[in-house]
């Protein structure tokens, strides 16, 4: 049951951290993906559009509702803030990294989903999505590191 509590307060820092200070992995990870759509995947415009802004918003949605009923609502999670002399806190590059990475989960399973439906070439599709969102998370700690947004 720890591991549980352990997994739900990361989510739950996770989301936090989305929310707050890194809001923009979302629109830089819709263009990068739209961008490496086109020109790797190969896709029209429209598809590219679509696939980029779609996944982006299931994928944050079910984050979102995870949390928040998962975490929140069924483990009672509740964020407290620790005291100014912890010392036991995650490197911002890894918080970016990870967020990354639970963006890119959440996106493989909406192309499963999509890919029930419209046939697309699911791995290149879900390489695409890794690298964007890698991508997107050392924009997101380059920008949050020097306060530049």
């Amino acid at each position: 049951m720890s591991w549980f509590m352990t997994l739900a307060d990361f989510l739950l820092s996770e989301w936090l951290w989305n929310v707050t200070w890194g809001w923009y992995h979302v629109p830089i990870n819709i263009f990068v993906m739209l961008f490496l759509l086109k020109v790797f995947g190969r896709l029209k415009i429209m598809p590219a559009v679509l696939f980029s802004v779609f996944s982006q918003i299931f994928s944050f949605a079910l984050f979102s509702l995870i949390v928040i009923f998962g975490s929140i609502y069924g483990f009672g999670l509740k964020f407290v803030p620790y005291d100014c002399y912890v010392t036991q806190t995650m490197h911002p590059l890894l918080i970016c990294f990870s967020l990354g990475l639970i963006y890119f989960v959440l996106q493989s399973f909406s192309f499963v989903l999509t890919n029930v439906f419209y046939k697309i070439n699911l791995r290149l599709v879900i390489l695409i999505a890794l690298v964007s969102n890698m991508i997107s998370a050392l924009l997101v700690y380059r920008f949050w590191s020097y306060d530049f947004l």
